[in-house]
C-alpha cells in the first residue's frame, strides 16, 4: 500500500540549488539539526501515525523540503511554448471543444445567444486562467447557477479590461482627433493585459478602474511583462489568422454539426492561449494581483520527487531522545538489607518476649512517592515500551506536575512526539520545561529551537518565538541552533 504523503514543515528558500554532498545529487531537502543538503538516497519518509514526516536520513532528524522561486525552475518565456500547445493535450482539448460547443449551441439563439455565450466563455477562460496559476491542467468553471455571477459579471469585467481601447476610440471619432487613436492604443497595451489578469484573479471593480493600481501592477511584473505583452501579440496575429480560416472552414466543411463546431474550434484558440498565459503570468506574480501569498511563489525544487533513503538503524530500541542511560525497570530483584537491631520486627526476632508492634503500624506519608513522581514513573514505562499515545495521555492528565520529574531528553522526546500528533499545546509544555532545564549547548539550543518554530509555525505566535530565537543566538552561540536561528531571525523581518 502507497504511504501516505508527507506532512510538509516550513521549507528552506535557497537562491540557488544545492547539492548533496554525499552523492553530489541535486538537493531537495534539508536537516534541521545538521544542516545537511539531502538529495533523495539521503532523504527518507518516517511514519508517525497517522501521518508521514520528512527525515534526515543520515542523523534521523527532521527535514524541510528546499524551495526556489518558480521563475528558477523555469522563466516565464520557457513555459510559453507549452501554453500554445495546451489545447491539444492533456485537459486542454475537451476544455476547448467544450467552450467551441458551448459558442455554437447559443450561435442559433441571435444577439441574446451570442451575448450569454461568449459570457460564459469569458468566465471559462477567467477560471482557466486562475486553474493555470494554481498549477492546474484543468479548467475551474462555475456552476452558472446564478447567470448574474457567472455570466454577467464575466463581461462587465471584460468591458473594464478594454475600457482603453473602446474608450479611447470613441472619444477619438467624437472629437475628431486621429492621434487619440494610437494614445489609446499605447494606454490598451500597458492597461488590457494587466487588468485581464485582475479581473480573473477577482480583484473588486473598483481597483479594476484605478490606473494607479493597474498601471503600478504592470510596472511590478517587470521584464516578463515585455514577454508576456510579446506573447499576447502573437496570440492578436493567430486570432486575426483564425477569421479567414474559420471563413474556410465554414464554406467547405459542409457537414453538419462538425462544421459549425470545427468553425468555432479556430475561432477560439487564440482567446484560450491568451487566457493560459495570462495564468501563467499570474502564476510567477501572484501576489502583484492580491493572489495567494509570497509563499506560493517557490516551489520544491524537486518537485513531486519522494525520498527513496532509509533511516539509520539505532543500537537501542527506547524512543529517541529517551536517555541511554535511564533504567525503567530494574534488571534484579531488589535485595532487602539484613535485619537491624534497632528495626521494630527484628527486634521482635532478636527477642521474643518483648512486646509485640502492632498488628497495624503507622503509616509514614511522607515515606511514599509523590503524584508526580507516579506520574512520572507511568510514563517512563510508557515511553520505554513504545507506546507513544500511553505516554502522551499520561503526560496531559498530570501536565506540569509531571514535567517537574522528568529529564531533559524525556521532555525533548515528549514534545518531538506531541508535535507529530498535532497535540500543540502539550508539546508546548514538554518543550518550554526543556528549553529552561540544564543541557549541554548545542542540546539546549536545539531545543529552544524547536519550541521557537512550533510556536510560529504551528501556533501563529512568532512574537514569542522571535523571543526564543534571540535567546539561543544570545545564550548558545557558536552552535548550529544558533545560525539556524540568526538565519531565522534575518528573514522574519
Amino acid at each position: 500500500m502507497k504511504p501516505p504523503p508527507p506532512k510538509r514543515v516550513a521549507a528552506v528558500t535557497a537562491p540557488s540549488p544545492e547539492k548533496c554532498e554525499r552523492h553530489g545529487a541535486l538537493a531537495g531537502w534539508k536537516c534541521t539539526i545538521c544542516h545537511e543538503p539531502l538529495c533523495p538516497d539521503c532523504a527518507a519518509l518516517k511514519v508517525v501515525s497517522p501521518i508521514t514526516l520528512l527525515a534526515c536520513g543520515r542523523c534521523g532528524e527532521m527535514a524541510e523540503p528546499i524551495l526556489w522561486r518558480k521563475s528558477q525552475s523555469a522563466s516565464l518565456a520557457q513555459r510559453l511554448p507549452g501554453a500554445f500547445t495546451f489545447p491539444f493535450r492533456g485537459e486542454g482539448l475537451p476544455a476547448w471543444l467544450g467552450i467551441s460547443m458551448f459558442l455554437w449551441a447559443f450561435s442559433f439563439l441571435g444577439l441574446l445567444g451570442g451575448v450569454i455565450g461568449w459570457g460564459i466563455t469569458l468566465a471559462s477562460l477567467f477560471g482557466l486562467t486562475r486553474s493555470t496559476a494554481r498549477g492546474g491542467e484543468s479548467l475551474e468553471l462555475s456552476d452558472f447557477q446564478d447567470p448574474l455571477s457567472s455570466i454577467l459579471m464575466p463581461l462587465v469585467r471584460f468591458t473594464l479590461v478594454m475600457f482603453p481601447a473602446w474608450g479611447g476610440t470613441f472619444l477619438a471619432g467624437w472629437f475628431h482627433l486621429p492621434w487619440l487613436y494610437w494614445v489609446s492604443l499605447a494606454v490598451t497595451a500597458l492597461w488590457s493585459p494587466t487588468a485581464f489578469i485582475g479581473a480573473a484573479a477577482g480583484t473588486s471593480l473598483v481597483h479594476m478602474l484605478n490606473p494607479v493600481r493597474v498601471l503600478g501592477a504592470t510596472a511590478r511584473i517587470g521584464k516578463d511583462f515585455g514577454v508576456y505583452l510579446g506573447a499576447l501579440l502573437a496570440v492578436g496575429a493567430l486570432m486575426l489568422l483564425s477569421v479567414p480560416l474559420a471563413l474556410l472552414v465554414d464554406k467547405y466543411l459542409l457537414v453538419p454539426v462538425l462544421g459549425g463546431i470545427a468553425t468555432q474550434l479556430v475561432l477560439a484558440y487564440a482567446p484560450f492561449v491568451g487566457a493560459r498565459v495570462a495564468g501563467l503570468v499570474l502564476m510567477l506574480h501572484g501576489p502583484v494581483f492580491g493572489w495567494g501569498e509570497d509563499k506560493d511563489l517557490f516551489d520544491p525544487v524537486l518537485g513531486d520527487t519522494q525520498p527513496r533513503g532509509e533511516l539509520p538503524v539505532r543500537e537501542s530500541t527506547l524512543p529517541r531522545h529517551l536517555p541511554q542511560s535511564i533504567e525503567l525497570e530494574p534488571e534484579a530483584p531488589l535485595e532487602l538489607p539484613p535485619a537491624r537491631a534497632h528495626d521494630r520486627f527484628a527486634a521482635l526476632e532478636l527477642n521474643p518476649d518483648a512486646d509485640r508492634p502492632p498488628d497495624v503500624a503507622p503509616l509514614d506519608v511522607a515515606l511514599l512517592p509523590s503524584f508526580s513522581e507516579q506520574s512520572a514513573v507511568s510514563i517512563r514505562k510508557a515511553m520505554a515500551a513504545g507506546k507513544a499515545d500511553v505516554a502522551l495521555d499520561g503526560f496531559r492528565s498530570t501536565g506540569l506536575s509531571a514535567a517537574e520529574q522528568l529529564s531533559f531528553d524525556e521532555l525533548v522526546w515528549l514534545g518531538r512526539t506531541a508535535a507529530s500528533h498535532i497535540d500543540y499545546e502539550s508539546a508546548e509544555l514538554a518543550f518550554a520545561r526543556a528549553a529552561e532545564r540544564k543541557a549541554p549547548p548545542e542540546a539546549l539550543g536545539s531545543a529552544r529551537v524547536m519550541l521557537a518554530r512550533l510556536l510560529a509555525e504551528r501556533m501563529n505566535r512568532k512574537d514569542d518565538a522571535a523571543g526564543w530565537m534571540k535567546r539561543v543566538v544570545a545564550e548558545q552561540p557558536d552552535t548550529p541552533a544558533a545560525t539556524y536561528a540568526q538565519s531565522w531571525l534575518s528573514e522574519s523581518k
